[in-house]
């Protein structure tokens, strides 16, 4: 399988042309490779770049916690929050199998075109609106369960 087969489908780049995913595929120097159980980002550290994984799995963990928070696969974007907001990195990113990111920093948003840049900045924001209707949704329920309780 080649690299723009892995990428062709991951949801990050479903608005972008079939050129713009090649030119994406074309920036090697933006593709990493790590084995199993390599840390891909360690909790507090400062630098800000953002990734999106195209091949395996990986596990976020936060220290002092024994099970992972999360498990993500091919598509995820993830290192967005210090990305962002330029702050250390809230949690641990682990390659639970041998893994390939696409590492976007700032040598990479320097060469790529400004319509893929707000491509890639209109998915962030598409991202973080979806995460905070989930955490509007959890808030809900955890409110509705807090009252129901009280009231017993």
């Amino acid at each position: 399988m080649t690299l723009y087969d892995q990428v062709k489908d991951i949801p990050m780049f479903k608005h972008f042309s079939e050129d713009e995913k090649r030119s994406f595929v074309e920036m090697e120097h933006a593709m990493q490779v790590f084995s199993k159980d390599n840390i891909i980002i360690k909790e507090g550290d400062r630098f800000t770049s953002l990734y999106v994984l195209i091949k395996g799995s990986i596990l976020i963990t936060k220290t002092g916690y024994n099970t992972p928070i999360s498990k993500l696969s091919p598509g995820a974007v993830f290192g967005e929050m210090s990305f962002l907001t330029k702050k250390p990195r809230y949690s641990n990113v682990i390659a639970n199998e041998e893994v390939m990111v696409m590492k976007m920093d700032d040598e990479f948003f320097r060469k790529i075109k400004s319509e893929i840049k707000d491509k890639i900045k209109d998915y962030l924001i598409e991202i973080l609106i979806n995460r905070l209707d989930t955490m509007n949704e959890s808030l809900s329920k955890i409110s509705r369960s807090a009252t129901i309780s009280t009231l017993k």
